[in-house]
């Protein structure tokens, strides 16, 4: 792989997200087309979605992540999102590497280019759900579980399943 592209991801890239999703996750992680248009529709202009590519086109990569309260954090799924006028955290909602483009390095671009649309925003925090057993590498990247989640943000966590576990970084 000679360079890697990140750019700005539009619904035209949800053909190849909803194939590397297909690639890298379980099946009770697969997320539907309007759901990820969903999140796309509420981040319009914010630059908070991107993918990877290659020089050849291959889709190596993205991330997929928008403006939240941990009362707005969307299910897994969820066909329908909504921008609060207040975020208090960018919410990373999903971020796929392809298995054969995973020692690139493209995790880590994706999050930097994260922490910059943290800090466009205004906000101080990154959060995430971790799941498929990736507490500890979302730890190494310096997230970490908070010392209390609210009913709410509980509820929203058992979307996506027993050992989905709520992350959050200040940036």
């Amino acid at each position: 792989m000679d360079r890697v592209h990140l750019h700005a991801m539009t619904p035209a890239d949800l053909d190849a997200v909803l194939a590397l999703q297909q690639r890298c996750y379980g099946v009770g992680f697969l997320e539907r087309r309007e759901a990820f248009a969903a999140k796309l529709a509420v981040t319009d202009g914010l630059d908070c979605c991107w993918m990877a590519r290659g020089d050849d086109g291959q889709t190596l990569a993205y991330a997929v992540s928008l403006p939240v309260c941990e009362a707005t954090l969307p299910a897994l799924d969820a066909p329908h999102c909504e921008r609060p006028l207040s975020p208090t955290l960018l919410y990373l909602h999903d971020m796929a590497v392809a298995p054969e483009a995973r020692s690139l390095g493209l995790a880590t671009r994706l999050l930097a280019r994260l922490a910059d649309s943290v800090r466009a925003l205004g906000l101080e925090r990154m959060g995430l759900v971790a799941v498929q057993g990736s507490v500890p590498y979302w730890q190494r990247q310096g997230f970490a579980e908070p010392a209390s989640l609210t009913a709410p943000l509980r509820a929203k966590l058992a979307s996506f399943g027993a050992d989905a576990r709520f992350l959050t970084q200040r940036v």
